[in-house]
């Protein structure tokens, strides 16, 4: 530290004459002045004793200059005459050594003056122990809000990329690291283990850096820790010697003109207190300008650039990093197993949710496929909806979690068709085939009971005939009527027949089912007990009078059910709150814009969801284009994208999404081969 005597012109006659003072002694016109000039010269503090009069005291207080501070500390010694009571009432009485109002002998002089400096001294040492326990005062609490900050962030984040960026960004942030690595353990299905390079970064210098894996054991430092579980805190992996049980490897450095010093490396351990991966951090940086306190922003300003910048600005890793950073290693052990788990059981609930879906799909593998391709559409479409820059959607985005949402959604939404019959779903004909095959034999029935009585007639006639009767006129009366109605009865068949087919037919099927009953109901059809046979029961005609499709109104009833059993199933699934609106989705993914869908017959884009929208179209799409339907031929691509619009315009689906599936081509982002077994 420097010494200094600052002495007034005024106080210099009450100093002993050709006095040798000890230290550099400067007369001065303004003691203010010169104070002033010592906080701005050089670095550390500086120790002064100011000798003046009582009247350069008031000035002094006047001019400001007597504020405490780090870099000047002073004593003031006050000779001369005038010297009052007021003193006692002066900011600067603490600072007087010593006040006389008559001249110094040099041994009085001498002893005041050491006693002043000593008292400096002490203050000095008294004041670097405040500060110094001021700033662990300081570095403690800013540990404590970095290890609540780290664990906050930690626990929010999901995607493992992000997650070992986060690790060694905040590890470097704590520790002014200037670069960094994180090694993860990884277990192989023969129970060995070996040690992942996972992720890397430099400040100074961008580095490249690729995944590589190394055997687990002792022979690198990093291999060393996650082995032994020791913590490594090395000033300068340079100055190992063969004694240490770890060797630098340079390589890395020479490669890349970098220069590792400083490195602190730490195991991370998880509940159970395994070793799971470990983090390493190279260079701990400190600016050069004396400044003892870190800002927070060492590892993200000051640049190594310079071989005199590794010497300079890096320092060894401070002791009390060890025990911060086995905590943030302690905290990112524990977030990057709960990511495992949660991905885990991610994988394990989705893989549960294909697997359930593929075996309800397997009951009818006329739509295998299905539900993973609406998925995958649905899945496109958010995508292409985040994409636009402009117009309707312009300001929509979904999230990779509402993503997931809306593809668990897709896969689920004809959960309920488990509880439906069968049958009904793999109905290809408006007739059951044991109730087609059924009608066809009381028809075959009645063909034969119309030429047995024909026959009868036949036989009357022969016995006429025998008696001497002409009965010619009346036999070809009768082979005349006989044809005419096993004719007609062969045309009735087949128009039942092609009535059959879940075609759209010009003719009303209910006006046709009329006069084929009118006029069966002419011919007798009766069995072996003489009971009158109905050729056509009312079930057989309620079917046969669909003008659309294969179900009658019961049977479709039943399969609009599905979505009321589908929203039964999801909504008992404890979904976490980001999956919370699947339930709403897969139920109304038949609702209509106009009203007319089904099971709330609810309309308008507030009341459906835009999921269960997208969905919709979705599902038209694959139920039109899908190549084995038994009750449909697929419809080719030109003729399914006109019934979508033709839709859209009808209010039947949503029309802005209806144009966002043509604009994006999104029947040509779907690979229909690959997903039809729910291979996704």
């Amino acid at each position: 530290m420097e010494k200094h005597i600052l002495i007034s012109e005024k106080s210099k006659a009450g100093l002993p004459a050709h006095y040798n003072f000890p230290y550099n002694a400067t007369a001065s016109a303004d003691i203010a002045e010169s104070i002033n000039a010592l906080r701005g010269s050089g670095h550390g503090a500086k120790l002064a004793v100011l000798i003046l009069t009582a009247d350069e005291l008031s000035r002094l207080e006047a001019s400001g200059e007597h504020r405490p501070s780090d870099s000047v500390y002073f004593r003031i010694i006050i000779t001369g005459a005038g010297i009052h009571e007021s003193l006692s009432e002066s900011p600067l009485l603490a600072k007087v050594a010593h006040v006389t109002s008559s001249p110094f002998s040099a041994a009085e002089l001498s002893f005041h003056l050491k006693k002043a400096f000593s008292s400096m001294d002490l203050e000095v040492k008294l004041a670097a122990e405040r500060n110094a326990y001021q700033n662990t005062l300081l570095d403690m609490k800013q540990d404590q809000e970095d290890l609540i900050n780290i664990g906050r962030a930690l626990s929010i984040e999901k995607d493992p990329d992000h997650l070992f960026r986060l690790i060694l960004m905040l590890s470097k942030k704590i520790t002014g690291a200037d670069a960094g690595s994180i090694y993860i353990v990884e277990v192989l299905p023969d129970g060995e283990k070996q040690l992942r390079f996972k992720y890397s970064h430099t400040f100074s210098k961008e580095l490249p850096y690729e995944e590589f894996v190394m055997p687990l054991n002792r022979n690198s430092i990093a291999g060393y820790v996650a082995v032994t579980g020791t913590i490594l805190n090395i000033p300068d992996v340079y100055m190992l010697s063969k004694s240490d049980p770890v060797a630098f490897n340079s390589s890395f450095d020479h490669e890349h003109n970098y220069r590792s010093k400083s490195m602190i490396v730490i195991p991370m351990r998880n509940h159970l207190d395994d070793i799971i991966g470990v983090i390493q951090l190279i260079n701990s940086k400190e600016d050069d300008t004396g400044n003892s306190r870190m800002t927070g922003n060492e590892a993200f300003e000051i640049v190594l650039s310079t071989p005199q910048d590794f010497e300079r600005k890096v320092v060894p890793f401070a002791s009390r990093y060890e025990s911060l950073m086995e905590a943030v290693a302690g905290q990112a052990a524990i977030a990057i197993e709960n990511n495992r788990m949660m991905k885990q059981i991610q994988m394990q609930f989705e893989e549960f949710v294909k697997a359930s879906v593929t075996a309800i799909e397997s009951r009818d593998t006329a739509t295998s496929g299905h539900s993973f391709r609406v998925a995958e559409i649905c899945k496109q479409m958010a995508l292409a909806i985040n994409g636009e820059e402009d117009g309707f959607f312009k300001d929509l985005r979904f999230s990779d979690m509402a993503i997931k949402e809306l593809e668990y959604a897709a896969l689920l939404h004809d959960f309920g068709k488990v509880y439906i019959d069968l049958a009904i779903f793999q109905k290809s004909k408006k007739l059951f085939p044991k109730e087609f095959e059924n009608l066809m034999m009381r028809f075959d029935y009645l063909y034969r009971c119309v030429e047995l009585r024909f026959l009868m007639e036949e036989n009357r006639l022969l016995q006429k005939a025998r008696g001497g009767i002409d009965v010619s006129a009346d036999f070809d009366k009768i082979n005349a009527d006989r044809t005419s109605r096993l004719g007609r009865i062969r045309e009735i068949k087949a128009t039942l027949a092609t009535l059959n087919e879940p075609t759209v037919t010009n003719n009303d099927p209910e006006d046709v089912i009329r006069k084929v009953h009118e006029e069966l109901d002419s011919l007798d059809c009766f069995d072996p007990d003489g009971h009158r046979i109905p050729v056509i029961t009312d079930s057989e005609r309620m079917n046969l009078e669909i003008r659309r499709g294969s179900l009658n109104p019961l049977e479709r009833k039943e399969i609009e059910s599905h979505v009321v059993h589908t929203y039964n199933f999801v909504s008992r699934i404890p979904w976490p709150p980001e999956y919370r609106n699947i339930p709403e989705i897969a139920l109304k993914h038949h609702e209509k814009p106009d009203g007319t869908g089904y099971p709330g017959g609810i309309s308008g884009e507030t009341d459906i969801p835009i999921q269960a929208r997208m969905m919709a179209i979705a599902d038209v799409y694959d139920a039109l284009a899908a190549t084995d339907r038994p009750y449909k031929k697929s419809v080719p691509l030109e003729k399914t994208l006109s019934i979508l619009e033709d839709e859209a315009r009808n209010n039947k689906l949503d029309a802005e999404l209806v144009r966002l599936f043509m604009r994006h081509r999104i029947y040509e982002r779907v690979d229909r081969d690959s997903l039809k077994t729910g291979v996704v």
